[in-house]
């Protein structure tokens, strides 16, 4: 399964879709954390930062590269293990 087959289906998957692969991106592209306040405004009108980066923690929950929040951003992270 991939991150855009987290999101619902409907007249809006495709922008929500979209969103998951942008935050994705601006992620991995990082250097520093993120502050939610940066996603959200890449993100197109009606579409939650909350919700976004709640999907991608749950698709790479158990995986080698992990979603963190840190110090009032979000991250990628290598597992602990």
């Amino acid at each position: 399964m991939n991150a855009v087959a987290l999101v619902a289906h409907g007249p809006d998957a495709r922008t929500r879709a979209h969103a998951v692969r942008v935050v994705e991106a601006m992620l991995f592209a990082a250097a520093e954390r993120l502050p939610l306040e940066v996603i959200a405004a890449r993100l197109p009108q009606g579409v939650a930062a909350a919700d976004i980066l709640a999907d991608l923690s749950a698709f790479y929950a158990g995986r080698g590269v992990n979603l963190v929040a840190v110090a009032g951003g979000y991250a990628f992270r290598t597992a602990p293990d």
